[in-house]
């Protein structure tokens, strides 16, 4: 039971932080093609965001193969079921909700990134 617990834990946890890395850090590299460092860094605002779009799709569909791991292992219970059965098919549920919203919204700030123009004067 302690493995399916840190399964639902990974399924949790590790969309939102993958977002959050992929966003931070692609806006770090949109800002440094940006700034008079990038004369003499040359950064690649396009390979990184592929990259980061790539890496945080990845993380993002193991942390939903987790909590569908979580999920199947407590199928025999309900998420009404005393703990930690019940809590763990709950988390597990949202878990998988969760994921696939963050894989949108990765899909989404990552495609854009790549496909805009940066740089514009406002």
């Amino acid at each position: 039971m302690r493995r399916v617990a840190v399964m639902q834990w990974i399924g949790l946890f590790v969309a939102p932080l993958a977002w959050w890395g992929q966003h931070l850090v692609g806006q770090a590299i949109a800002q440094a093609q940006c700034s008079v460092a990038d004369t003499t860094w040359h950064v690649s605002n396009r390979a990184w965001q592929i990259g980061l779009l790539v890496g945080a799709g990845l993380l993002i569909l193991a942390s939903e193969a987790a909590a569908v791991v979580a999920y199947r292992r407590t199928d025999e219970e309900d998420y009404e079921s005393p703990p930690p059965v019940g809590r763990i098919q709950l988390i597990s549920v949202a878990a998988m909700t969760t994921n696939l919203i963050f894989l949108v919204i990765v899909l989404l700030d990552g495609i854009a990134s790549i496909v805009d123009t940066q740089c514009r004067q406002s």
